[in-house]
């Protein structure tokens, strides 16, 4: 019998652009349940901070200060022309952080600091479901996963990326930035153009959470250099760049128009700010291997910086002695980090080094290093003795966490702890002495500004506010040093002037106030509580028509400004114009029945008719 051959089956062509090792995913059951587990514990974690107020460190210019603009959802269209301070006075362009503000306002019925606090707790959950699915999708064998993504979510150095509600910038830019990329990875996984559109769209979404975004597409580019190969690079890709590109360019132009003009800061923006960041870097992966006594408000240590300096050669090494792994899979992992640390190194507070929730999405970079470089048997072999000291380090960085959680709970707490961390931190001295000038503690609050002014000899706002205090406490001598100090340092600042005006006004120097409060007004214009006072202090000084025009500007500014009506009817009865001191008494009454001063005016101006008529 004639043997036949038998017929062979025919191979696909092989798409060269597909995963160089697929990814084994866990059956959907088991993964819904690690989905499920990775999202509750982060949440979990940090539910008492839903019981934390404001700490007043950016969180009162942000959300306190505009409170009737962020409760009008009127206003939800103006966000994207706003910086994040919404009058113009920050570099900082977050649309989706004061829109999300809005609905906290919105959903809670209104300014409830619990319903911001579970906002930025919620987001930490849906940060953590992302991180373990494109941990999965790095390979990373599934429990493995799981406990990474929740020790990285409990870690000690992103507590104020959570509790700290001005963080909410941060929150949104992982999140998006996490998402893009996992449906990117599924778009190259599973070639369906949905999730090319959907990957878009979350990258466009995390260029308006903050600036950090515009370098995602680098991200992106290299994740494809890593992880696939070039033979089959499609024209849809072209588009996808073109897609970026259009994003950028109008996110960029929409900044440009919200943003105000920051020349005359005393900040360093830009790459001049470079150089004096570098050490952020070193200090940033020092905290992150170290997390066991981390700043409020951190600033530079040479010890931080030298150990951080040789923990990046440490991991250079390991990298390139690393054979377990492709080198540019770790290569990956540390030009997410660089890349994604560079914007926050872009700007430079004059009296912050840096802050930790900056480094909420860089560090991932980090930590796929680390993932990349640990030998396979830890992190794709079941090994018992490894999951349970990585249950060890979540439990011990959950009892750091809540406990350093607590430093956010109000401003008393926030200062208090920033200073007992950091006790070369001026600004956290001032502002806690600002605090205490506000419950009229003013020997405590001048003890704070004397530490600040004694860290940062040029600290105008600390010699303004140490002289609000002292005039407080009838320090003439020493106020008026204050101040003049103040304007001396910053002849640009302007409260140092009106304050020095009022004092000025009390010493009936009254020549010396008009000269501050005209001063002031250059500065700001529409301020018609100082045209008021400038008015005041120009009738006091004889001087009565400037006096007139000074009032009919606040009143122009404020149209229902009682105390500027009430001031120019004195004003005008000393210039015998009773008829229009009259009319002006009219709208004091009108406004405040029974007001006093204008009832008693609006008397003797009668009486000043009555005779007149005789």
């Amino acid at each position: 019998m004639r043997q036949t051959k038998r017929p062979q089956a025919i191979q696909p062509k092989k798409n060269t652009a597909t995963v160089v090792t697929p990814v084994i995913l866990p059956n959907r059951s088991e993964t819904i349940l690690q989905l499920l587990i990775v999202f509750f514990v982060p949440v979990l974690l940090y539910l008492q901070t839903l019981s934390f107020g404001f700490t007043y460190f950016d969180d009162d210019g942000l959300i306190v200060n505009n409170l009737a603009f962020l409760s009008d959802f009127k206003n939800a269209s103006q966000v994207f022309t706003c910086d994040a301070f919404i009058t113009k006075i920050s570099p900082f362009y977050r649309p989706l952080q004061s829109l999300s503000y809005m609905i906290d306002i919105h959903l809670s019925g209104g300014n409830n600091t619990w319903m911001y606090h579970l906002s930025n707790v919620l987001l930490l959950g849906l940060i953590a479901c992302l991180l373990f699915l494109i941990l999965l999708r790095l390979r990373i064998r599934s429990q493995f996963a799981l406990l990474t993504t929740i020790i990285y979510c409990a870690h000690p150095l992103f507590v104020s990326s959570v509790s700290w509600i001005p963080a909410r910038g941060d929150m949104q830019l992982m999140l998006f930035s996490l998402l893009s990329l996992f449906l990117f990875i599924d778009y190259l996984n599973k070639q369906k153009l949905i999730y090319l559109f959907l990957h878009w769209l979350a990258f466009t979404t995390a260029l308006f959470c903050k600036e950090t975004a515009a370098f995602l597409p680098f991200i992106f580019l290299f994740y494809y250099l890593t992880f696939y190969n070039l033979k089959d690079f499609k024209n849809i890709y072209l588009l996808n760049i073109l897609l970026y590109a259009v994003s950028g360019l109008f996110w960029y132009w929409l900044r440009a128009k919200s943003i105000g003009d920051f020349t005359n800061r005393t900040d360093v923006f830009g790459l001049n700010a470079i150089l004096p960041n570098l050490r952020t870097i070193p200090e940033s992966l020092f905290m992150f291997l170290f997390p066991f006594d981390i700043p409020v408000i951190p600033g530079f240590s040479v010890v931080k910086t030298i150990i951080g300096t040789s923990i990046i050669v440490l991991l250079l090494i390991l990298t390139f002695v690393n054979k377990q792994r492709p080198k540019k899979d770790t290569v990956f992992g540390i030009l997410w980090f660089l890349l994604l640390i560079i914007p926050t190194l872009l700007f430079k507070h004059v009296l912050i080094d840096y802050l930790n929730h900056r480094f909420f999405l860089p560090l991932v970079g980090i930590l796929l290093i680390i993932l990349f470089i640990l030998p396979n048997e830890l992190t794709q072999k079941k090994n018992n003795k490894v999951l349970w000291s990585m249950l060890g380090i979540f439990l011990l960085f959950s009892i750091i966490t809540i406990n350093n959680s607590h430093a956010y709970a109000n401003l008393s707490a926030f200062y208090s702890a920033a200073i007992s961390k950091n006790p070369r931190s001026a600004l956290s001295y001032n502002n806690r002495g600002h605090d205490r000038i506000k419950k009229n503690e003013f020997r405590s609050a001048i003890e704070d500004f004397d530490n600040a002014i004694k860290i940062n000899i040029n600290y105008e706002m600390a010699y303004n506010n140490r002289g609000y205090a002292k005039s407080n406490l009838g320090d003439t001598l020493g106020a008026m040093q204050d101040f003049n100090s103040a304007i001396n340092i910053k002849n640009d600042f302007a409260e140092p002037y009106f304050n020095r005006g009022n004092l000025n006004m009390n010493l009936r120097k009254y020549k010396n106030a008009v000269e501050d409060f005209s001063n002031y007004i250059a500065l700001r214009p529409n301020s018609a509580e100082v045209y008021n006072l400038r008015g005041t202090a120009l009738g006091s000084a004889g001087n009565f028509q400037d006096a007139i025009t000074s009032f009919n500007r606040a009143i122009e500014i404020k149209p229902d400004y009682m105390e500027a009506y009430g001031n120019r009817s004195i004003v005008l009865y000393t210039l015998k114009d009773f008829k229009g001191a009259l009319k002006d008494c009219e709208k004091v009454l009108a406004l405040n029945p029974g007001n006093a001063n204008a009832t008693s005016l609006k008397t003797m101006i009668e009486k000043e008719n009555i005779n007149n008529s005789n």
